[in-house]
């Protein structure tokens, strides 16, 4: 009975502090998920307006390295030029969730789902598909990849060699309307 009576204390105490623990961490990720959802929104819409600047801002910093500011903005003229030329537009472009904040290898993770509306020749595509962000503490941001080439891309697989993730990365779905 002694025994109990004294430790008692300490087990009201471990729980508050577990309680305290799992709220902060709570709160936490709501908050981590209110930036990637402004991260993934600006990202959107700087794609929409073509704005490089913004798109190389949370660019992941890997990309970054591997190919430098230059040549990142000129494949982007690159690929908005031959955008231009088959007549391909993008029309809409909606952030719809951030699904999954995850610590993981020493570093918060998300998956943000999005649709992209595209007019391609006058037809218009919808593209269901996935952001992989990851946080930078220190800039209170998040950089992003497209999460299928995470997946089946050789290119991102050797920036990101020994990436792992518990976050279910589903595959992007095309829908074509009639």
């Amino acid at each position: 009975m002694y025994i109990y009576t004294k430790f008692s204390p300490m087990k009201n105490y471990l729980f508050i502090l577990l309680f305290i623990s799992g709220s902060v961490f709570s709160q936490n990720v709501n908050a981590l998920k209110k930036i990637a959802l402004r991260d993934a929104k600006a990202t959107s819409q700087a794609s929409i307006d073509r704005n490089l600047s913004t798109i190389l801002k949370y660019t992941h910093p890997n990309v970054f390295k591997a190919y430098g500011e230059e040549e990142l903005m000129e494949t982007m003229d690159e690929i908005f030029r031959t955008m231009d030329a088959q007549n391909i537009k993008i029309v809409s472009a909606k952030v719809d969730e951030v699904t999954d904040v995850k610590k993981e290898n020493k570093e918060y993770r998300c998956l943000v789902k999005n649709t992209t509306k595209m007019s391609i020749n006058g037809r218009t595509v919808t593209i269901k598909g996935s952001l992989f962000g990851f946080y930078n503490q220190k800039k209170s941001q998040w950089y992003f990849v497209e999460s299928n080439k995470l997946l089946d891309d050789p290119d991102t697989k050797k920036l990101f060699p020994r990436f792992k993730t518990e976050i279910e990365i589903p595959i992007d779905e095309h829908i074509a309307d009639n």
